[in-house]
């Protein structure tokens, strides 16, 4: 009886430098995940509302300081689908600084030329990266022309949405 106590005492002796080792391995992956964590919230994000691009560009000429413009959300039928295919999307412009006040007066405008080129795309118009990308660059467009001074450096979707 003696010698199977002295078993068990020596079998269970090994088992706990493998538990010790795990919890040493947890604490140190716990530790570093949150001084990773930590140093990702004190360094902060940009602001997005504006884009500070000051400096001077390739060929010598200044960057002007840029600020971003929301045109808010849109919901729009899409051409040729009986109703059935919607398009929802939120669309900000990148323009200059000293452009701001005359695209905020010009809102409405802007608005009308992304509904009215927004309603004459189809579903298979937008579908894939190509799509979005020529919608884009179409809209950029359309907005530059609405405008009496072409004024909107790039087109943002934070939100695309086709149901």
């Amino acid at each position: 009886m003696a010698d199977e106590e002295g078993d068990e005492i020596e079998s269970s002796g090994g088992g706990s430098v493998v538990k010790l080792a795990a919890v040493g391995l947890v604490g140190f992956l716990l530790g570093g995940g949150a001084g990773f964590g930590g140093s990702m919230m004190l360094a902060g994000e940009p602001e997005c509302d504006e884009v500070a691009e000051e400096g001077e560009g390739e060929e010598g000429e200044e960057v002007a300081e840029r600020a971003v413009h929301s045109l808010d959300s849109f919901t729009v039928n899409l051409r040729g689908t009986g109703g059935g295919r919607v398009l929802r999307m939120v669309v900000q412009v990148e323009v200059e600084s000293d452009q701001v006040a005359l695209v905020e007066e010009q809102t409405p405008l802007l608005r009308d030329a992304v509904l009215t080129l927004a309603s004459d795309y189809t579903y298979a118009d937008l579908e894939g990266l190509d799509g979005k990308m020529r919608f884009r660059d179409e809209l950029m467009s359309r907005l530059n022309g609405a405008l009496a001074t072409p004024s909107v450096r790039r087109v943002y979707f934070t939100q695309f949405v086709v149901q």
